[in-house]
């Protein structure tokens, strides 16, 4: 009786070594099957790089430089922005349809294998393309390095390089896309500074030619000064006759011959005078009036050549300063796939499958001791 006993002990024992060896080994056994049978070899290529600026980075030696430079040299928040910025749209639905168009993307994913992870046909609709894109494609921002890494998987060492390339094309195409705006921002307040000004110095310059063609005067300054030394030379003449004049009447002869010539020299002297200090200075279109006028015009066009002139040197320096703006994209580490498939990993995916059955064979030894316990209780 207990031989007998002992023998289907034996047996219950056998038949549950067998029962846990068969858990353990079935993740294994449909493991190796997926990994050589069913599964689709990928190739990956990796890439890094980093938004840059023009401007050269601020004086930050050390590790704490590393930390407050950014991408775009704009300080820390700014360098996030751009790395996040070019990370976000490397996985958007727009960048996928930019790549697309350029590489044909439905092919260099398509494959009908038995993966259904890996399946893709040629006439697939865009969002079956975008979930295939979406696990091709895996780009993410290192904050700390501030920098992008972007992982491509494809069926071909050739596919994840020509789809690399192109994602690096279009991240550049989007950072120039970013500058773009920036640029035409900083510059359009300055342009628009420097038309109006050419405007009111063309408008000056007219002004001032308008008004030398309509007076007949060039230089309204050399006829007020020809008059000026005019006047002094009749003053000069004028106190001459005088002069003679009074030596004249000194002598008490009103018969004297020179008297009347002298006089007449006087009395037209004094009327030239008159009528060169009115042409001068007098009322009407004189040439203080002219010159009045004239300095106005010469002031506003002096005014509106210097104006011309401060927009721009400011349109000049504000070109300067957008190039300061202006980002690229430096590459670290360029997209090269290995010649060896990077997945399925047969290796890891047999000791992950060994790990899962010994956690299953537990669970089962343990479910099958609660039912013996609640069979016998």
């Amino acid at each position: 009786m207990r031989a007998r006993a002992r023998a289907a002990a034996q047996r219950e024992r056998r038949r549950s070594r067998w029962i846990t060896l068969g858990v353990i080994l079935a993740p294994v056994v449909i493991a190796a099957v997926y990994a050589n049978f069913i599964a689709v070899p990928r190739y990956s290529a990796d890439a890094r790089f980093s938004v840059r600026s023009s401007s050269s980075p601020p004086a930050f030696p050390g590790a704490a430089g590393g930390l407050l430079t950014t991408g775009d040299s704009s300080g820390l928040a700014g360098g996030f922005v751009d790395g996040w910025a070019v990370s976000d749209f490397l996985n958007s639905r727009d960048c996928m349809q930019q790549v697309d168009r350029k590489i044909k993307l439905r092919q260099r994913l398509a494959h009908t294998g038995l993966d259904p992870a890996a399946r893709l046909a040629p006439d697939a609709t865009e969002d079956e393309l975008y979930r295939a894109y979406k696990a091709s494609v895996n780009v993410s921002y290192n904050m700390m390095e501030q920098v992008d890494v972007m992982k491509v998987s494809a069926f071909s060492p050739r596919d994840a390089a020509v789809i690399s390339g192109a994602l690096l094309e279009a991240a550049q195409e989007f950072v120039n896309r970013m500058d773009e705006k920036g640029v035409s921002d900083a510059l359009k307040v300055s342009r628009q500074a420097v038309s109006l000004a050419e405007n009111d110095a063309r408008a000056a310059r007219a002004s001032l030619t308008r008004w030398r063609v309509q007076h007949g005067n060039m230089d309204p300054n050399a006829d007020a000064t020809m008059l000026l030394t005019l006047v002094g030379q009749i003053e000069g003449e004028l106190n001459g006759a005088q002069i003679n004049l009074d030596k004249i009447r000194a002598v008490g002869n009103p018969d004297h011959p020179m008297l009347r010539p002298a006089q007449t020299l006087v009395t037209t002297l004094e009327k030239r005078l008159a009528d060169t200090r009115r042409r001068l200075s007098g009322a009407g279109n004189t040439e203080a009036t002219q010159l009045r006028e004239y300095e106005e015009l010469r002031n506003a066009q002096t005014f509106a050549d210097s104006a011309l002139t401060a927009a721009q040197q400011s349109y000049q320096q504000a070109f300067t300063d957008t190039l300061r703006l202006q980002r690229y994209l430096s590459v670290i580490a360029k997209p090269l796939p290995g010649d060896r498939p990077s997945s399925p990993d047969t290796f890891v995916l047999l000791l992950e499958a060994l790990a899962a059955g010994f956690v299953l064979a537990l669970a089962v030894r343990f479910g099958c001791a609660l039912g013996k316990e609640f069979r016998h209780g």
